[in-house]
């Protein structure tokens, strides 16, 4: 089945896939609602991701720098791992190697979003399309 012709549910959602993207066989679709990114990577990962732009509210200076921030939204697996000292719990991610499965996860995470609230939230950032 060809991936392209899987589209997101949420009307929020708007595909910006890149060419190198596409060719990887990724995709991305930005949020206009919380003005998020959310990425699709053909070996099972998927991701919410921030752009930003910031200028600093401190200084004269009218320069701006470009910050991003990426999450991992799979679901996680805890395993108990042994070490010469004792055991250990690790999350191991879980991959999702399904277009479909991948989308409706986006479609579920990003209609659940409540918005970011993380450090890009702070004075001098812009939340930006990348």
């Amino acid at each position: 089945m060809n991936p392209l012709i899987i589209q997101p549910k949420n009307p929020n959602l708007i595909e910006t896939t890149t060419p190198i993207q596409a060719k990887r066989g990724n995709r991305q679709f930005f949020c206009q609602q919380n003005k998020v990114s959310y990425i699709s990577y053909s070996n099972g990962y998927v991701r919410r991701e921030i752009n930003a732009e910031y200028t600093s509210p401190y200084t004269t200076s009218k320069n701006v720098w470009k910050v991003q921030d990426q999450f991992v939204l799979n679901k996680r697996k805890t395993v108990l791992k042994s070490y010469g000292w004792g055991v250990c719990k690790t999350h191991k991610i879980i991959k999702e190697h399904c277009p479909q499965a991948r989308m409706d996860m986006i479609d579920r995470i990003s209609f659940n979003y409540k918005g970011y609230t993380g450090r890009f939230t702070q004075p001098g950032h812009t939340l930006i399309v990348r």
